[in-house]
């Protein structure tokens, strides 16, 4: 008799209580197999470098490299990447976008059953896109109410973007430019304002989406 091929997947997410109850929800299924868990975007690349798991379970918000920048090194960087499949509490549609633009399988929230998240992983691991009912419906009012047109951001707001996109703190940011904290969180308030955003994860999903930082 024929059996399905065992899906492996690595869980991603910075909570420990997260990843334990998700790898209860999916073990439920006997073709999905958990691997491996990994709490920051640096595990997950070097686990995946490793390992080479079918699927990536990824969380957007994670210390030091986060949910976008590891999607982007396993995108564009890995010749056979994994099928990654967000599971986030964050249900702004510019997380969406820019996630899907990277080139993320599937985009579902924490609130969803087990026996839809289980369903989700098998489509994106054929290679289909799966993504939440919720999602879907974010998708088609921005297709009918898509952003206005945003103000330019100066060559000085461009490289604080730059560098938070990379996931440096203030002080950093700083450092690196040989400015005072004050003087960044200036750059910070002015570039926030124009790009309608409340937080540094909105800038990065937003930069990303209008590909602000293309050189």
């Amino acid at each position: 008799m024929h059996t399905a091929k065992t899906v492996t997947i690595l869980l991603a997410d910075d909570h420990t209580m997260m990843r334990e109850g998700t790898r209860r929800l999916l073990e439920e299924d006997p073709a999905l197999e958990v691997i491996g868990e990994a709490q920051n975007g640096e595990e997950v690349l070097a686990f995946c470098n490793q390992k080479r798991p079918d699927v990536v379970v990824l969380d957007i918000s994670m210390r030091g490299l986060n949910g976008f920048g590891v999607a982007q090194a396993l995108c564009n960087h890995y010749p056979h990447p994994p099928a990654i499949l967000v599971l986030t509490a964050y249900d702004q549609i510019a997380y969406v976008q820019t996630m899907l633009k990277i080139g993320v399988k599937g985009y579902w929230l924490k609130s969803a059953r087990g026996s839809d998240i289980r369903q989700a992983i098998h489509e994106v691991a054929a290679g289909h896109k799966s993504l939440a009912p919720d999602v879907r419906r974010l998708l088609s009012e921005e297709e009918e109410n898509p952003l206005p047109t945003m103000q330019p951001l100066t060559s000085r707001e461009l490289e604080v973007l730059r560098l938070v996109v990379q996931g440096l703190r203030n002080s950093e940011i700083s450092q690196r430019l040989s400015v005072t904290v004050k003087t960044v969180e200036t750059h910070l308030t002015s570039l926030y304002g124009k790009l309608g955003v409340q937080s540094r994860a909105e800038a990065i999903a937003l930069a990303q989406r209008q590909e602000l930082l293309l050189e």
